[in-house]
Formats: structure tokens, C-alpha cells, sequence
């Protein structure tokens, strides 16, 4: 069944995220290795309720203008629209004093014409070179807010965030909303017996397995620890249970080398939850929380339904 989510956005160029490991990590799957990718950044989509003020279309207009194109584009536009203003300005004053267009208009012209453009090109190109760096500034501090430094996935906040907004809108179309939250059975043991440059590389390569496993309308974030959540938009209980499979399975294929090369092996313990006659999102992960909580005392490497 193909599930389709309106939150969910084009995904921007991926930012390489820090990763707090000992050692180079290599993740295999069963039957053949490779590099463990770098985290991927998971686009989040704009933070909805937002208020629309009058001129704001014509002002993130001007803003994508001006940051995203080429200086070379940018500065003759702001060139053309001083020179403009100007000359505009000399024929409006020219009219309102009543001062005729005398001999030495033409001159006024001129001057009109060359003081913009002079003034433009130092000012214009620091003007540019500011709005760009204001706004690399707000995208980091943007992604510091919404991204978990180790994996590169969402964090906590902005699940919570893409969640309640998901919620309202799959009740209204009459179709479903699931949550799968998931934890790595025996983590402190890889910690103590591998040291925790391997539990960063075990973390970074289980968020890379259910990046991979997910279907292209889900939402997957680091919940906190070594619990990873992932968001189903459309799913009713039957596709939301055959994708944890999936998702269980991709990890449990996962082989993560760190260290001095030791393969590092995991599996999770998943408790999915449907919205179903849930009031709210925190509703839907403490159910799921609880299915988890069943999966880890049923012998974990499972999934349990909520």
C-alpha cells in the first residue's frame, strides 16, 4: 500500500555531522563490507502555525533572491534598481520644484546615472556577503535545534514537533498514523566489553541501517540514548508492522567494525503503537514505549504491538 505524507519535504544537501568514535567505524551487511557513511541530515519540514504577515511572500522573495543567486546576478540587479531609484528621484524632484531641464540637466544625469553605481559595488557586495553569513548562521542554528549531532537524524524535539502535526491531518483523511519506538538490546554491554567510541559507531550505524529500511514518507529520529523512533504518516497496523520487521531486520543484519577492528553485532527491541482512539502524539509513544518495554521481557530482537 503506498502511503503519502503532505509534511513531508525535499531534502536539502546533507551536512556532515561529528561523530564522537575512537576509530574509522566500517559497517557491513551480511555478505559484504563498506564505509560507514557519514550522518545524513533529515530535512525538516517548516514549523507549522506560523503566523503569514502581509508582506512576507515579497520579503523571503527578495531573501532567496539576493542569498541564493550567483553575485554576479545579484549585484548588477542591485545596480540597476539604484540607478533607477535615482534617476527616478532626479525627474520627481525636478518636476515638484519646478526646476525645468535646463542645460546642465544632463550632467544631473549623469551624476544620477554614476554616484549609485559607485556607492553599489562596495556596499552592495557587503551587504550580500552579511545577509549570506546571517543566514548560514540561522540554518546551523536551525539544525543544532532540530538534528542530533551523532547520527544526523532528528532529534526528540522535532519528532515531537513533525508528530503532533502529523497526527491531526491522517485522522482528518480518515487513515492511520503509527509509531515504532526502538531501543539496542544490551547497549552497556557494548559499552563496557567495546568501549563507547563503539557504541558512538553502533549508534551512527543503526541510524544509518533505519534510514535505509525506512519507506520514503517516514520520519526516523534519535529519541534519546539508544532509542531511535521512526514516525509512520498513512500506516495502518498491518503496513506499520511488516515495515518494523523490516526495520528490525536491517538492524540485525547490521555489522559494525570498531576499535581494533572487532565486529560489533546488535538487534533492537520494537514497540509499534497506531493512533487509532489516541488523544495526542504523547499518547501514541508512551503506548508504543510500553509494547517495547513487552518486546525486551519477551526475549528482545522482537516486535511488540501496542
Amino acid at each position: 500500500m503506498m502511503r503519502t505524507s503532505p509534511l513531508r519535504p525535499d531534502a536539502p544537501e546533507p551536512h556532515d555531522a561529528p561523530a564522537a568514535t575512537d576509530a574509522p567505524a566500517v559497517a557491513t551487511r551480511r555478505g559484504g563490507v563498506h564505509a560507514l557513511p557519514r550522518p545524513v541530515s533529515v530535512a525538516a519540514p517548516a514549523i507549522s502555525g506560523e503566523l503569514a504577515h502581509a508582506g512576507a511572500p515579497r520579503r523571503d522573495a527578495l531573501r532567496r533572491f539576493v542569498i541564493g543567486r550567483p553575485v554576479w546576478v545579484t549585484l548588477p540587479a542591485l545596480f540597476a534598481a539604484s540607478v533607477l531609484a535615482s534617476v527616478g528621484m532626479l525627474f520627481a524632484l525636478t518636476e515638484l520644484m519646478g526646476m525645468g531641464y535646463g542645460p546642465t540637466f544632463s550632467r544631473s544625469i549623469a551624476i544620477a546615472v554614476v554616484a549609485p553605481i559607485l556607492v553599489t559595488v562596495p556596499v552592495g557586495g557587503f551587504i550580500i556577503r552579511l545577509l549570506r553569513e546571517v543566514d548560514d548562521a540561522r540554518r546551523q542554528a536551525q539544525e543544532m535545534a532540530w538534528l542530533d549531532p551523532l547520527t544526523g537524524l532528528m532529534n526528540r524535539r522535532r519528532v515531537v514537533e513533525i508528530g503532533a502535526a502529523e497526527l491531526d491531518p491522517s485522522r482528518r483523511r480518515g487513515g492511520e498514523c503509527a509509531v515504532a519506538l526502538m531501543d539496542i538490546d544490551d547497549f552497556k554491554r557494548i559499552n563496557d566489553e567495546f568501549g563507547h567510541g563503539a557504541g558512538d559507531s553502533v549508534l551512527q550505524g543503526v541510524a544509518r541501517a533505519l534510514c535505509e529500511a525506512a519507506d520514503g514518507v517516514d520520519h526516523v529520529a534519535r529519541w534519546g540514548g539508544e532509542e531511535f523512533v521512526v514516525l509512520m504518516p498513512g500506516a495502518s497496523l498491518e503496513d506499520a508492522l511488516a515495515q518494523s520487521e523490516r526495520l528490525r531486520t536491517a538492524v540485525e543484519g547490521l555489522t559494525v567494525a570498531a576499535g581494533q577492528g572487532r565486529p560489533v553485532r546488535c538487534t533492537v527491541s520494537i514497540g509499534l503503537a497506531t493512533a487509532g482512539h489516541l488523544d495526542g502524539f504523547e499518547q501514541l509513544v508512551n503506548s508504543a514505549d510500553r509494547a517495547m518495554y513487552r518486546a525486551k521481557a519477551a526475549g528482545k530482537n522482537r516486535v511488540a504491538v501496542g
